[in-house]
């Protein structure tokens, strides 16, 4: 039995891949969206839902969930479209006048790849110090998916990158405290939201890394070490 022959395959389902497949079906192309993850919306949707989304042209402030969700109905629209999520691709094969799709489900054939991967699949970078392994599962966390969660809670942000400044900064209105704990001095983070966090409540702790983790009286302590250089 021969194969469905696709116009385009799209591997990756992240806001890129979304658009394209909603694009290429306005276009009544024979389109699939691949994507590893068990739904649509990439690091977006898996790691930041509540973050605001700033650069995004058309909106002066979104939250990802809301971007997401705004993909996933213009999405819809295109039912032809089909979306495979929790597809992982092993393998794409050139041949004569397609190419061959391997993944862990099944083989596709189709004319044209469009590769929309961003960084590819990703995993938080885990944090390192004495004792993590006892106390990760129970507090900490590597992305803010609920605010909720967070309030009126005391909260330490490890990092200095733009992941890092975001989080501080979304995290001060609901949380009792929030500190932002870097091992350097300047932050990595783009320059007019680490202006805002300079002039917010989040109180700054630089340069220092987590050596230890305990937990005492079910609170966590943390030790850290000022950073030489």
């Amino acid at each position: 039995m021969s194969r469905k022959l696709y116009d385009i395959t799209i591997i990756g389902g992240g806001p890129i891949g979304m658009f394209a497949g909603f694009y290429a079906g306005m276009r009544n192309a024979k389109v699939q969206i691949i994507e590893s993850l068990s739904e649509l919306g990439g690091q977006v949707n898996a790691l930041y839902p509540e973050k605001t989304i700033l650069d995004v042209a058309g909106f002066a402030g979104l939250k990802g969930s809301e971007l997401i969700n705004n993909l996933q109905t213009q999405l819809d629209t295109m039912p032809e479209v089909e979306q495979r999520v929790g597809t992982k691709v092993t393998n794409v094969i050139r041949k004569d006048d397609h190419f061959e799709i391997e993944t862990d489900q099944a083989t596709y054939e189709t004319k044209a790849v469009i590769l929309a991967t961003g960084n590819g699949s990703f995993k938080p970078r885990e944090l390192r110090a004495d004792n993590v392994d006892a106390v990760a599962e129970k507090f900490i966390t590597y992305s803010v998916r609920d605010l909720k969660k967070f309030a009126n809670q005391d909260v330490i942000v490890a990092g200095g990158g733009d992941s890092a400044v975001d989080m501080a900064l979304m995290l001060e209105p609901v949380a009792n405290h929030v500190s932002l704990l870097h091992r350097r001095n300047e932050f990595r983070g783009l320059e007019n939201m680490v202006d805002k966090l300079k002039a917010s409540s989040v109180e700054i702790l630089t340069p220092y890394l987590i050596k230890q983790l305990d937990e005492i009286d079910g609170r966590l302590q943390v030790t850290a070490k000022k950073n030489e250089f």
